[in-house]
């Protein structure tokens, strides 16, 4: 969370912000939901240009349902005229949940220019990479890193959201089942929506979640944390 704790003599306070887009696309009976995240972190920078994390926060910037029944064409038009606001506009990775809808909806992003990563939610407790920018991802990973920043209070939400209280909502009708093999399963109780936290959820997962790229050190590829 944000710090108000003094800067130590011979450092001096640095921020980092960035910006993701999330949508989790609609069906017939349900419809595309959309969150804009901003993580911001905080570092303290010594003279000799050493510097260390010493905390960071979530805030969930728009949250909004588009109308139900909207056609795909439509949908990403207004995803892309979010995208070009500011701050977002050059800033902010978009991220979409195509699990439902397929990759046909998907492609229709990428013929428009704007090539977001690309998302699948799936059953157990594994993720992992598939092309360029796609993921399957399990939902109880999605769900548990939302969990957790919530309860560190790291995950917050502006108080004039449209969708807050639908958000709250949809938070309290979530539950965890244990299953036979000791495992936990996140879902939404019958006849709920579960598409606010699902892109809520995804962005989260983006800045936090998502395994980090090798990198070359000398030769040999470590990752970085």
């Amino acid at each position: 969370m944000e710090l108000t704790a003094e800067i130590p003599e011979g450092y001096r306070r640095e921020e980092e912000r960035a910006f993701v887009l999330a949508a989790d696309l609609g069906q017939s009976t349900d419809p595309t939901a959309i969150a804009v995240l901003e993580h911001c972190r905080f570092f303290n920078r010594h003279v000799s240009g050493r510097r260390h994390q010493v905390g960071e926060c979530f805030d969930v910037r728009h949250l909004a349902r588009l109308p139900l029944g909207l056609s795909y064409p439509s949908v990403v038009q207004e995803v892309a005229m979010l995208a070009a606001r500011k701050p977002l506009a050059g800033r902010c990775e978009l991220i979409i949940d195509e699990t439902g809808v397929g990759r046909a909806v998907a492609d229709i992003f990428d013929a428009t220019g704007l090539k977001p990563t690309r998302v699948s939610i799936t059953a157990g407790t594994d993720q992992s990479r598939h092309g360029l920018r796609g993921w399957h991802v399990a939902k109880q990973i999605l769900i548990s890193t939302l969990d957790a920043r919530l309860h560190t209070g790291e995950l917050r939400f502006a108080a004039d959201l449209l969708e807050a209280g639908a958000m709250q909502e949809e938070l309290k009708d979530f539950r965890r089942k244990v299953s036979a093999a000791g495992r936990y399963a996140y879902e939404a109780r019958v006849g709920k929506h579960d598409d606010l936290v699902l892109a809520v959820a995804i962005a989260l997962w983006a800045v936090v979640g998502r395994p980090k790229p090798p990198v070359a050190a000398s030769g040999i590829y470590q990752v970085i944390y």
